[in-house]
């Protein structure tokens, strides 16, 4: 009995301090637009690029954006948490060599058809697009689905820097972002949408990208 006690007050008084995750919202959303960013290699004279971080406009906001769902399920295992989380998070119903073979983007948005990677240093798209006086360039593109809102405890880190001789990417970090639940359906910017976050789309077909060995 005593063991069983001990294990109870530990569950009460660790849990919630080993347990990350204090919001958790599904938002479903239309007219949302996807925005993921690529950086010049100054060593390449601006013709390769690191990926970027990934953001989701919506409702006037800018939130860093995960745009695989099965990052929903690594999170709910991996920080747990003291608020409701949908059952739909514990799983991933994704097939992705099936997805990607198909450009189905349903749960992982980088299969779609505006982001084709041709091989690993290589990604095809016909909706890339500049910022004036800015040397980054962008995929974008308008997103109907939902997404699951997030707020930890804590930053985590939501993708993995490198350090290279040629370029050091930081990581990113943060304690609020969004990630996709599931995609309904993408198309390309409008003028209007476009001009409103000052981008302009360019001559490009494909990106040169740069990643460590």
């Amino acid at each position: 009995m005593k063991r069983y006690t001990i294990l109870i007050l530990w569950s009460i008084i660790v849990t919630p301090i080993l347990a990350q995750i204090e919001q958790c919202e599904i938002l479903h959303l239309t007219d949302a637009i996807v925005i993921s960013e690529y950086l010049p290699v100054p060593h390449y004279c601006d013709s390769v690029y690191v990926k970027g971080n990934c953001y989701i406009y919506f409702n006037g906001k800018k939130i860093l954006f995960r745009p695989d769902s099965n990052k929903n399920k690594d999170l709910v295992d991996h920080y747990e948490s003291n608020v409701y989380i949908p059952e739909c998070l514990h799983t991933y119903n994704g097939d992705p060599i099936m997805d990607e073979l198909s450009y189905n983007y349903t749960y992982e948005l980088r299969y779609s058809y505006f982001y084709r990677i041709r091989d690993r240093n290589s990604i095809e798209s016909d909706e890339i697009y500049k910022r004036a006086g800015k040397k980054k360039i962008f995929i974008a593109y308008a997103f109907d689905g939902e997404i699951v809102m997030y707020k930890m405890k804590r930053k985590i880190i939501l993708s993995k820097g490198f350090k290279d001789p040629i370029y050091t990417k930081k990581a990113t970090k943060a304690s609020k972002f969004a990630v996709l639940r599931k995609a309904e359906r993408l198309r390309s910017l409008t003028s209007e949408e476009a001009n409103l976050l000052k981008l302009k789309k360019v001559e490009m077909s494909y990106i040169n990208t740069f990643s460590p060995e």
